[in-house]
């Protein structure tokens, strides 16, 4: 299942500037990554290049061409960026099913052969839109026939899906009885789309088992779970799953297979593909890139970090949760439980000073230049934090809700971070801005055209 992922506010100046040219058709180049994975090629767009009026050589009602020194500067301006093309225009005129003509054939063609050969190689895509529908095609050269793109993924505060052709790979059934009540708040579409996701999990401690549990609940039934670690004694008291026979066995289970366990009971025919392995490094980051949504529940920078990196150069939302409990001579004294949203068009996680780099170093040197650089005041250090259920299931609850928020919008702010104050108790939203020559702003829809932070 091939798409093309645009933030909603490109993708609404696009249609607003090519419709403007209406009657005459209009033209863009949108200039994208790459990603590929094993449901297709993905485009992730960057950039939109308009032609201005003098760069047109024919603008007709059923005719259109761009100047060759504009097509030119298209193919400048993404061999310069190590970016791919996706050609679109429009059929701005009524028409009872929308397709491309021969005419739009014959000159694609010969387009995507000269993008091709100047881009090294680098697939082609296509966008056809009319006033009622949008058609999509990847050309893939030489001598092949083009492929269907089959969604426009809509991302930022909100995800949406425009389907432009079906695939049958993320059709699957559920049950009308087992999901009534949620259907009477989704919508019968709203339960299938649930049920289509593949969602991932990173980290399956307090909050990810939480999360994992609260999705499988909500009908989602592809997951991709990711954690290195094993169960222990002080688990049971929050890991969702765990039993006491877990925190006593000889050999220690792997928490990403009670997980699994946990969700096949809830769901028998879920697709649950367990990695015990370290986020930090290419079979995790291969998995995630198949993700349609990614849960970070990782309670390392490091391991944030990477999850960030695939957020903003796949096109892949990622919520964000953390917990932070304070106390006061060995007795609870407050907290906050706090959830944040990161995609395209929306300020990251080291833009929300979640992530911290000097953390990141802290975490990822040997453990005796970890200390002695720390005695020396250089990275601060990193201590045992206290956990508690109620506070792990608070900010969990919260998480899910916000991807309910995304899929289906309800909350009617757009403030991309919640966060619960435990004392005083209060409820915040809060929007942050992005910052200046930010990790984001140079991995923005770079695909599998940038190298990602893993050995």
């Amino acid at each position: 299942m091939s798409t093309i992922r645009i933030t909603q506010d490109r993708f609404d100046e696009l249609k607003k500037k090519l419709f403007a040219h209406a009657p005459e058709e209009a033209a863009a180049f949108l200039l994208a990554g790459v990603m590929n994975n094993s449901t297709g090629t993905h485009f992730t767009v960057r950039e939109i290049m308009y032609p201005e009026a003098e760069e047109y050589d024919v603008q007709e009602k059923l005719s259109l061409q761009v100047s060759a020194m504009f097509f030119n500067r298209v193919i400048s301006r993404a061999e310069r960026e190590n970016l791919a093309v996706v050609m679109c225009h429009t059929h701005p005129f009524p028409c009872a099913e929308l397709s491309y003509s021969w005419s739009d054939d014959s000159g694609e063609a010969v387009s995507a052969r000269t993008l091709h050969e100047c881009l090294g190689g680098k697939p082609v895509g296509s966008l056809l839109i009319g006033q009622t529908g949008i058609a999509g095609r990847i050309w893939r050269l030489p001598n092949s026939d083009p492929l269907p793109i089959h969604e426009i993924r809509l991302l930022g505060r909100q995800f949406r899906v425009i389907t432009l052709e079906r695939s049958n790979g993320n059709a699957r059934p559920y049950s009308q009885e087992i999901y009534a009540r949620q259907i009477l708040a989704f919508g019968t579409e709203g339960q299938r789309f649930l049920g289509a996701l593949r969602v991932a999990v990173v980290g399956l401690g307090g909050t990810g088992s939480c999360v994992a549990e609260g999705l499988a609940r909500l009908g989602v039934s592809d997951f991709v779970l990711v954690d290195n670690d094993v169960v222990e004694q002080s688990n049971i008291t929050r890991v969702y799953g765990t039993t006491y026979k877990d925190a006593v066995a000889v050999k220690p289970r792997r928490k990403t297979a009670v997980a699994k366990d946990n969700i096949l009971r809830i769901r028998p025919k879920a697709q649950v593909k367990a990695l015990p392995i370290s986020v930090i490094g290419k079979k995790a980051v291969t998995a995630l890139k198949e993700c349609d949504v990614i849960f970070s529940c990782t309670d390392t920078h490091s391991s944030r970090a990477i999850v960030n990196e695939i957020c903003y150069q796949c096109y892949i939302p990622i919520i964000d949760i953390g917990v932070a409990l304070n106390t006061e001579g060995g007795c609870l004294s407050g907290g906050s439980a706090r959830v944040s949203l990161c995609g395209p068009g929306l300020p990251c996680l080291y833009c929300q000073h979640i992530i911290r780099p000097e953390m990141i170093l802290s975490e990822t040197l040997p453990e005796h230049e970890r200390t002695a650089r720390q005695d020396e005041g250089y990275i601060p250090g990193i201590a045992e934090a206290p956990s508690v259920v109620s506070f792990t299931t608070l900010a969990s609850g919260l998480g899910v809700s916000l991807f309910l928020d995304l899929l289906f919008p309800f909350m009617g702010d757009h403030a991309q971070t919640i966060i619960i104050e435990l004392n005083p108790l209060s409820l915040r939203r809060v929007q942050s801005r992005k910052s200046d020559d930010c990790v984001c702003d140079k991995r923005d829809g770079r695909g599998d055209f940038f190298p990602f932070s893993v050995p």
